[in-house]
């Protein structure tokens, strides 16, 4: 049996890409339906059910985007958002409109099947009856996670105390280097993944293949429960 979803609905209007992901889809054992338009992204939602999207964001008859308007929330569907709209912007854009990845193209394929089992991972770890309750201290600097109560320094205490209270949110890499570190003019530095290297050695199961302090590459931080 697949460990990965059980049926996907692609939305993208190329027809080799599209191909190309079927092919992929299928060797993660994945069912898929593949329409290459909006309207019959949204008929297919409406008739058939479905535990991930994958969305082209620039269609024939629309922004992909608009898809989202369809209640998609209703069902729980993992989304990912293809397309070769790239910049911080874009990204951030596709987040809150509900995208739960967003992988610009081009697009390494390994990259692609690795992004589909994190979904996964985080699907399964959300809907779980024992996803573990994050409890915060501050008066003794311990927040209690997978692991168990972790007591840290003040710095990654204020650090994982921004992410967590904002679950679920990109927050950009300046806005935690003002926050945290009180930084009024940014600097190059990579003090954030450093930080979040030690949060991740704290609370992951797997600090390798992290699920709760994720990295959104050119966009920001975020946690998830």
């Amino acid at each position: 049996m697949s460990e990965e979803f059980k049926k996907a609905l692609l939305v993208e209007d190329e027809v080799h890409l599209a191909t190309a992901i079927q092919i992929a889809l299928k060797e993660l054992e994945i069912e898929t339906v593949h329409v290459s338009t909006l309207k019959e992204a949204k008929k297919k939602y409406r008739e058939q059910e479905f535990d991930l999207i994958i969305l082209d964001r620039m269609l024939p008859d629309g922004e992909g985007l608009e898809f989202f308007d369809e209640g998609l929330e209703k069902d729980g569907a993992m989304v990912m958002v293809l397309s070769a709209k790239g910049d911080v912007s874009d990204r951030i854009e596709g987040i809150e409109r509900g995208a739960d990845e967003y992988l610009p193209k081009p697009f390494s394929w390994e990259e692609f099947s690795a992004r589909v089992k994190m979904l996964y991972r985080r699907k399964m770890k959300n809907s779980s009856p024992e996803v573990e309750t994050w409890k915060i201290d501050e008066n003794t600097l311990v927040i209690h996670g997978p692991k168990g109560p972790v007591e840290l320094t003040v710095l990654e205490f204020k650090l994982a105390k921004l992410l967590i209270l904002r679950a679920g949110e990109v927050i950009p890499r300046d806005e935690l280097l003002k926050k945290v570190w009180g930084f009024t003019l940014i600097p190059k530095t990579r003090t954030v993944d450093h930080f979040l290297g030690r949060l991740r050695k704290y609370f992951e199961l797997e600090p390798d293949k992290p699920e709760h302090f994720l990295s959104v590459r050119g966009v920001g931080y975020k946690f998830i429960p």
